[in-house]
């Protein structure tokens, strides 16, 4: 279309009914998206080969923005909670991200009597009033005719003991901690996980768990004890020897995974041993000297997985393995966030290739090469002509915004009661 070849009186016209036409083939386009997304979930089809989460596998296939994806996601995560808007988008006349901002915010007792206000509000008129709409929790369960509640009991609750108790185990090759406190210290402990939890993710990674924030707790608490002695004897100790066997004291064997992973990036330190006894110790070294460090963060500028957007608490992964003579240098150095280096020496996925060209690292699962594929040829939409678009944006007064609940059309049952 060229609005040129129209009268200038006439070009805002036409470019509104091309915009709409196009508005509505792309909500059916998101409709049939949102409904393989919902599949995906329930079939967990997205999970494996270095994929973080349902949206990381819609970044990296569908080269989406994580704000896209994460909507995407949570339509499909309530598919059927709201069939009128859903039906609506389907025909193109409901967008994407109209029904994102329902979905986030509307229960579905009340899916039936925001539709028409949906349709008609632009998405920042949803956004101003979704959101702040005391919709309840639960919808109320209504009770039959000569019904007496029970009589309330009163619960006397078990005392509750101050003292903090913490135990740690080592059981069948896993670390177990079980720790319990009163509310208070609890909700210290609790603030500080969720701190280096938030701090992982400022840093880039969207997928950081509490458990992930218990142990940059844990590092960050090493990192600050400024007594040279107090520093050596709480260091974290591994015995490798050089048949590439490992283990811990009082901790037994270390699967050769993680061998691997600590000597991708750690501090190493040489012990001559004669007659089987130790006669030498050698002075500490880090395997990734911080120039070189710096030089691979610098060039790589975050996790190298395809679609991670971690940049921040950054690991050094050795392409050849640096316990089998791999390099300590550009060529066989490559950035990862701490997720994918471990899932890496786990075997979910394997690297090759040159890091220091554009696109020269090859990542591959059991399925292939990791990454997004683009059909040689993309069919055009076969969607019957998509609704007209509703007339959006008029003046609201959130005042005078009432939305009823869903009201059940069939007989009573409760109890036993019909």
């Amino acid at each position: 279309m060229d609005l040129l070849e129209h009268p200038g009186i006439e070009r805002w016209e036409v470019a509104s009914k091309a915009a709409e036409l196009i508005a509505g083939q792309l909500a059916q386009l998101h409709s049939e998206l949102v409904d393989l997304m919902a599949q995906v979930l329930a079939t967990n089809a997205w999970s494996g080969g270095g994929i973080a989460s349902p949206e990381h596998w819609l970044m990296l296939r569908c080269a989406l923005s994580p704000a896209r994806a994460k909507e995407i996601v949570d339509v499909a995560r309530r598919r059927g909670d709201f069939p009128e808007l859903e039906a609506r988008m389907a025909e193109g006349a409901v967008s994407l991200d109209q029904l994102a901002v329902v979905a986030r915010h509307v229960p579905s007792t009340h899916a039936a009597t925001v539709s028409s206000f949906v349709e008609a509000a632009t998405v920042p008129q949803l956004r101003r009033v979704l959101p702040k709409y005391p919709f309840p929790d639960k919808a109320p369960v209504p009770h039959p005719a000569g019904y007496e509640p029970l009589p309330e009991v009163v619960h006397v609750d078990p005392p509750i003991h101050d003292e903090p108790t913490l135990t740690m185990s080592t059981y069948d090759g896993r670390f177990r901690l079980h720790f319990e406190a009163d509310p208070l210290d609890g909700a210290l402990v609790e603030q500080a996980i969720r701190e280096a939890k938030d701090a992982l993710f400022t840093a880039g990674d969207a997928d950081a768990t509490l458990a992930e924030g218990l142990l940059s707790v844990a590092s960050r608490s090493l990192s600050t004890v400024e007594s040279i002695s107090r520093r050596e004897h709480y260091k974290v100790l591994v015995h490798l020897d050089v048949d590439g066997h490992g283990w811990m004291n009082r901790r037994g064997t270390l699967p050769t995974h993680l061998l691997r992973k600590l000597t991708c990036d750690g501090t190493v330190r040489p012990i001559w041993i004669e007659n089987a006894s130790p006669v030498s110790v050698g002075r500490s070294m880090r395997i990734v000297p911080p120039r070189t460090r710096k030089l691979i963060e610098d060039r790589d500028g975050g996790c190298r997985f395809p679609g991670c957007v971690t940049t921040g608490f950054l690991e050094n992964h050795h392409l050849l393995p640096w316990s089998e003579g791999g390099a300590t240098d550009v060529e066989n150095l490559a950035s990862l966030c701490p997720r994918h280096h471990r899932e890496l020496h786990q075997g979910h996925f394997t690297i090759s290739g040159n890091p220091s060209t554009p696109g020269g690292l090859i990542f591959r699962d059991r399925f292939g090469p990791i990454g997004r594929h683009v059909p040689q040829t993309i069919p055009p939409p076969t969607h019957p002509p998509p609704a007209e678009q509703p007339i959006r944006g008029w003046r609201l007064d959130t005042g005078s915004i009432d939305f009823e609940p869903r009201r059940s059309t069939r007989p009573l049952e409760l109890a036993g009661i019909t």
